[in-house]
């Protein structure tokens, strides 16, 4: 059984879910963390990206002590040393990860963050 999850309030940029549930698994889709108007730092974007994926993974019936894989799109490898001590702090059972460095596709965002983690239960 598949099942969708939208969060009420989480913006989205097109036709697709903020998570989907399938086989005990939530695949979270990508979350920035940037805020409409506003130039943020990377900490700061950082911890709104990962603030969304706790909202959504709570909805899912998870968290993020359930989070078995993390992927990191930064737009720059300048950031890399300041997500790794972000990724320390909120991701404590050390999931696995893959850190990629890419263009965005808003030009102010500066990380990208998704999961994949287990559902409670």
């Amino acid at each position: 059984m598949i099942r969708n999850i939208d969060v009420e309030g989480l913006p989205k940029a097109g036709p697709y879910s903020h998570a989907v549930i399938a086989n005990g698994l939530v695949f979270v889709s990508g979350q920035l963390g940037t805020i409409p108007g506003k130039d943020l730092p990377f900490e700061e974007q950082f911890r709104n990206a990962v603030n969304k994926i706790s909202k959504i993974l709570a909805e899912a019936g998870s968290s993020l002590d359930n989070v078995v894989k993390v992927t990191v799109y930064l737009a720059d490898a300048k950031y890399f040393d300041a997500m790794n001590k972000l990724f320390s702090e909120y991701f404590r059972g050390r999931p696995a990860r893959t850190t990629v460095v890419t263009g965005m596709i808003d030009s102010r965002a500066l990380v990208e963050v998704d999961v994949i983690a287990v559902v409670k239960g």
